[in-house]
C-alpha cells in the first residue's frame, strides 16, 4: 500500500539535500572569490611597496649596516643602527622594512657613499688606532 506521508517526506528530504548541495556550492564559489580577492590585495600591496619612493635622512640616523634579507613570505631590507637612550647609552637596533630590490640597492649605495659611511669612519678609525697602539 502506498503511503503518501512517506512519499512526501522522501520528497522533502530530496529537496533539502538539493538545497544543501546548492548552499555548499555557493560557499565553495564564495571561498574561491575570497582567495582571489586576497591575492589581488597582496599584489596591490606589493606593487605599492615596489613603486613607492622614499628617502632616509642618514644625517639623523646612526646607521652601521644595511642588508637584504627575506623569509618565505617576502624579501625586505634591514638597517642596523644605534639609538641613544635617555642615559646617553647607545643601543643596537634594526629597522626592518619592505621595499623593492632596486630601492634597496639605491639605499645601499647611499649608505656606502654617503653620510652613513662618514658617520662610521670615526668609529672604524678609533678601533683601528687602538689596535695599532697595542
Amino acid at each position: 500500500m502506498f503511503n503518501f506521508e512517506t512519499a512526501r517526506l522522501k520528497s522533502k528530504i530530496s529537496d533539502l539535500e538539493h538545497s544543501l548541495y546548492l548552499s555548499n556550492e555557493n560557499v565553495r564559489i564564495l571561498n574561491e572569490r575570497i582567495k582571489a580577492m586576497e591575492l589581488e590585495k597582496v599584489d596591490a600591496i606589493k606593487e605599492d611597496v615596489n613603486t613607492s619612493v622614499f628617502k632616509i635622512d642618514w644625517n639623523k640616523m646612526d646607521a652601521f649596516s644595511i642588508e637584504r634579507m627575506g623569509d618565505n613570505n617576502a624579501a625586505y631590507t634591514v638597517i642596523g643602527h644605534h639609538m641613544t637612550d635617555e642615559h646617553n647609552v647607545k643601543h643596537i637596533h634594526e629597522w626592518k622594512f619592505y621595499c623593492s630590490h632596486e630601492q634597496h640597492n639605491k639605499l645601499a649605495e647611499e649608505f656606502n657613499n654617503g653620510t652613513a659611511k662618514a658617520n662610521n669612519f670615526a668609529v672604524r678609525e678609533r678601533s683601528h688606532s687602538k689596535r695599532a697602539r697595542k
